[in-house]
């Protein structure tokens, strides 16, 4: 049997969007993300374009389970066009798969999907690799890096991350976890790389506060606040400083509606009593009680 320890790029690389990568040892397969991304403005009628999953499919009889990193669409959204033709068990934290039950909804494969939730902190087993998830901080919650272990050796794979040193939620970056690897060490590591080229740090969800005060005090007419619908971080703060306010919020757009729905049920997000404004009912309410999410451009 061939022992090499393959890394096999799938898509995401060199590029933004349709994030994946298998990881081949022997005759053991394990899968990192099923992205996808919007095609460019020449491709005309093509809604998305998702990665090339031959390579998996020619190998279906290797591949052990896909693992995902968040929930962000650049790294789900080709999961059910990868489950159409490989239905492998699937990994991830309770945020990133009630999205993706969404998603598989849609594509009438939810009853036979095999979705496994895993908390940051916790290890899953499978042949030759043992997967642990770190916890890491994004602009979308529950986001996790991934510490695998081969018999030749750690590959850290960081899914996407901003460290955030004062999260608004108080989930840690678990540096210690990743500083432990280093110490015990590391064969490979994939780590994120956006604005790499680009000096400084970024700043904390947290500089957004004093900055939304500043609106919400100068503002004296209704508010229309645009942020990604998975921002659950964002919307957290929106509907803490609509109360302050005396505002109520309205979420417009089906994503929005549908992730604050998700968020809430799963506890990440505590709506106010009473704050819920419905769409129909904004041009109704005084505009200087009414602050109105929308989704951006993939809402």
């Amino acid at each position: 049997m061939d022992r090499k320890l393959q890394v096999i790029p799938l898509g995401g690389l060199g590029e933004f969007g349709m994030n994946s990568m298998a990881i081949r040892y022997g005759d053991d397969i394990i899968v990192i993300d099923a992205g996808m991304m919007f095609p460019e403005a020449e491709l005309l009628g093509v809604d998305i374009v998702t990665p090339d999953f031959s390579y998996l499919i020619e190998n279906a009889e290797h591949v052990r389970a896909l693992f995902l990193t968040h929930g962000h669409e650049d790294h789900i959204g080709g999961v059910p066009f990868l489950l159409s033709d490989l239905n492998v068990p699937v990994y991830g934290t309770p945020f990133t798969l009630a999205l993706v039950e969404r998603r598989l909804e849609e594509h009438d494969l939810l009853d036979s999907a095999k979705l496994n939730r895993v908390k940051a902190g916790q290890r899953v087993e499978i042949g030759p690799f043992a997967v642990e998830f770190i916890n890491v901080t994004h602009s979308i919650v529950s986001s996790v890096a991934l510490a695998i272990t081969t018999p030749l050796g750690v590959i850290i794979h960081t899914g996407d991350f901003k460290v955030d040193p004062t999260p608004t939620d108080n989930e840690l970056f678990d540096l210690h976890t990743l500083a432990e690897y280093g110490k015990r060490g590391v064969l490979l590591l994939l780590s994120d790389s956006t604005n790499v080229d680009r000096g400084g740090y970024t700043e904390s969800e947290r500089a957004v506060i004093p900055r939304f005060e500043d609106i919400f005090n100068r503002c004296e007419r209704r508010l229309v606040v645009s942020c990604f619908s998975s921002s659950v971080h964002r919307l957290q703060l929106i509907l803490d400083m609509a109360a302050e306010y005396g505002r109520k919020v309205a979420f417009l757009g089906r994503s929005m509606l549908s992730n604050t729905e998700i968020a809430h049920g799963l506890g990440l997000l505590h709506i106010p009593d009473g704050i819920l404004l419905r769409p129909q009912d904004i041009m109704s309410t005084a505009p200087e009680k009414v602050v109105a999410v929308v989704s951006g451009t993939q809402g």
